[in-house]
């Protein structure tokens, strides 16, 4: 079920692409539909698994809505890397992902530096994350997509980003 929110939630995405990125969509190959392993369920599993990343379910209620997907740091924490956050399409626009990201700074108040990427077209995320304290540290091209990601980092104190 996780991997089928997370590949509805990135192909959701794509709905609001612009022409530029339009473009390159269509003259890809094989285009992928988000980032690497979005809609493998091995993926998924293995993440869940791995001994460096720290995976979290969102609820809503009982349901399950979305998921977090952190990569453990090896310098204990000091820097943090989000691999993935998503959130059912339906769910969008009504503060769970804010919730999410509260929550896992509230679990991890020792991390000075949060990082996280997003595809350049997602301007609905660009938006969000920018929302939430990150600040956009470079945009790049991609050798394993279609489409430019953005580079995020997130630097404020832990008592900032819990005002947020």
């Amino acid at each position: 079920m996780l991997t089928v929110i997370q590949a509805r939630a990135f192909h959701d995405d794509v709905r609001f692409i612009d022409s530029d990125d339009l473009d390159r969509l269509l003259e890809a190959d094989d285009p992928p539909q988000g980032p690497p392993g979005v809609t493998d369920i091995e993926w998924t599993r293995n993440m869940i698994e791995n001994a460096n990343a720290i995976y979290y379910k969102i609820l809503l209620g009982n349901r399950l809505v979305g998921g977090v997907i952190l990569a453990k740091d090896a310098e204990k924490h000091a820097n943090e890397n989000f691999w993935r956050i998503f959130i059912e399409p339906v769910y969008h626009g009504r503060g769970i992902g804010q919730e999410a990201f509260r929550q896992v700074f509230r679990l991890h108040p020792t991390v000075k530096r949060w990082r996280l990427g997003t595809p350049e077209y997602a301007t609905r995320n660009r938006r969000f994350y920018e929302s939430m304290g990150f600040t956009l540290l470079e945009i790049r091209d991609d050798p394993h997509t279609w489409f430019r990601s953005c580079d995020y980092e997130n630097t404020l104190s832990p008592e900032e980003r819990l005002k947020l």
